[in-house]
């Protein structure tokens, strides 16, 4: 049986957890800005992404809310459920495309009954809680332009994409600052020709000079989990 799978949590698993989980992997296309959770939700099903990325927020009293993580296709959306039911973080889908959903149910006895999926759910937690805490020291302490390109290089490695469906405003929003600091980096950006900008959405043209003005974090994160695959699949918006 050939696991063709993008999802690397679904790639890592031997056949036979393969073949026992095939048959409770539902097959989801995850829309643009659709709201996979809210804050304080419970948790009845995961989603293993294959092309789709989701940002996980968290939020004030006062409505304002900023990153704090990013889920593609090297993870798991809703992991946090297999020791707690309800979530803390608003999970809205950033990039769209196909992901698999899992029941939450499911996915806890597979991973108190079977190592293998045990060992891999632990070591890829471990990564995601290394993201949380370099996330927060990036959102503290580095510039606006260092965290654009932090994040545009996420983007692309955990969806494969080289356009990315993102206005200024959005970019804005999960960063934590003004509208006016994403498009004054954006322009800077455009005009060295590491970027294109239109209708909505982001095409990264020089991946190399946005490694190059990414701060610290983004290779810190990015060693966490394995390398990321360099296909690329462009999004249709």
């Amino acid at each position: 049986m050939m696991n063709d799978h993008r999802n690397h949590i679904l790639k890592k698993l031997p056949e036979r957890e393969s073949r026992l989980l095939a048959p409770h992997l539902k097959p989801s296309m995850l829309a643009k800005d659709a709201v996979l959770y809210e804050a304080g939700e419970r948790i009845k099903q995961v989603y293993f992404p294959e092309e789709a990325m989701v940002s996980c927020l968290s939020g004030t009293a006062d409505g304002e809310s900023i990153e704090v993580c990013v889920v593609g296709n090297e993870g798991i959306v809703g992991v946090t459920s297999l020791f707690e039911n309800v979530t803390a973080f608003h999970a809205v889908v950033q990039i769209p495309g196909l992901a698999y959903a899992v029941s939450c149910d499911f996915l806890q006895t597979e991973f108190g009954r079977c190592d293998v999926v045990h060992r891999v759910l632990l070591r890829y937690t471990n990564a995601l809680l290394l993201q949380l805490s370099q996330t927060a020291v990036c959102n503290k302490f580095h510039s606006v332009e260092e965290r654009f390109c932090r994040w545009l290089l996420t983007a692309q490695d955990k969806a494969t994409v080289d356009f990315i469906p993102m206005t200024h405003d959005a970019l804005a929003r999960v960063l934590g600052t003004r509208r006016a600091s994403i498009s004054g980096a954006a322009a800077a950006f455009q005009r060295s020709g590491a970027i294109r900008y239109e209708r909505g959405t982001i095409s990264i043209l020089n991946r190399k000079q946005l490694e190059e003005d990414s701060c610290e974090c983004y290779e810190a994160i990015t060693t966490a989990y394995e390398p990321p695959p360099s296909t690329r699949r462009p999004v249709s918006v």
